[in-house]
């Protein structure tokens, strides 16, 4: 990737609906330059997927909320199958694996505490593999994305 490369995915993450003509003439290119650099950086997956971000209110979805679960077990085997159903459940935003105290932090979309109680009873309460998990609610959505630093 070249540093016009680097322009075009930059711009287009912060608006993936700007077509060919709009970002050649910002970056002064011609329009079916800029057309096949965006269709490489797909070929090659730089450009991973082209999504609409929607407000979650629209949807009825009111709160978020952080969930850190520690596992009973950390083998491989155990670790993949809860990996692979939370990332089943469409009200698991996100999935970290990580370091430290816990095994994996999650953030989780409800659209009121009584659904986060069911959504919680289901992947978590239930699972032998949790040995315990803590929650935290989300007062305010300060800054979400996907956005990268290409620059």
């Amino acid at each position: 990737m070249d540093e016009t490369d680097k322009r075009i995915a930059a711009l287009l993450q912060v608006n993936g609906r700007r077509g060919a003509d709009e970002l050649a003439a910002e970056i002064g290119l011609s329009a079916s330059a800029v057309h096949r650099r965006i269709v490489r950086m797909r070929e090659e997956g730089v450009i991973a997927a082209e999504v609409a971000v929607l407000d979650p209110k629209a949807f009825g979805i009111g709160i978020t909320f952080i969930v850190e679960i520690v596992l009973e077990k950390v083998r491989v085997p155990e670790v993949s199958a809860i990996k692979k159903r939370l990332k089943a459940a469409p009200e698991v935003q996100q999935i970290y694996n990580v370091t430290g105290d816990v095994d994996l932090m999650l953030i989780v979309l409800a659209r009121d505490v009584e659904h986060f109680e069911e959504i919680s009873r289901n992947l978590f309460s239930a699972d032998p593999l949790v040995r315990r998990y803590r929650t935290s609610v989300v007062m305010d959505r300060v800054k979400t994305g996907q956005t990268i630093p290409v620059g």
